[in-house]
């Protein structure tokens, strides 16, 4: 049973070491668009469930997008269809976590039900910086 647990976070931190070789610089900080509001709408139930909260039926928690960062695909243009990682600031409702830092994924073209993926998060308790990690 270890030694799965050793291959799976193996793989992860090569998924992850392969994903930042391949990504390119990241932009300047910038506030939020409405498409990165979007973005975290997208991935929330999967934020709160990091947040260890406990679905509310017909309502979603206010995750409100402040700044984010964005980083594209090397050795590709600034055109729509490549891949993106964004790095999204948000004000939360949580008097535990007031900030969230959000990685979510946007590959370059649209492959499964969902056309982006939650890739990790950040819990503060005080407002900081907004950082790629």
């Amino acid at each position: 049973m270890g030694a799965l647990t050793s291959k799976a976070k193996a793989f992860d931190a090569d998924l992850h070491q392969r994903e930042e070789h391949a990504l390119g610089p990241p932009s300047k900080t910038m506030d939020a668009s409405e498409y990165a509001q979007e973005l975290v709408y997208l991935v929330s139930k999967t934020i709160e469930t990091h947040l260890n909260l406990l679905p509310v039926p017909g309502k979603r928690r206010t995750l409100e997008a402040k700044q984010m960062i964005i980083r594209v695909l090397k050795n590709k243009g600034e055109g729509e269809n490549d891949a993106k990682m964004y790095y999204i600031k948000c004000k939360t409702e949580l008097a535990e976590w007031p900030w969230i830092f959000v990685k979510v994924y946007e590959p370059p073209l649209v492959t499964d039900v969902s056309r982006v993926e939650f890739r990790a998060m950040k819990k503060m308790k005080e407002e900081y910086k907004l950082v790629t990690f």
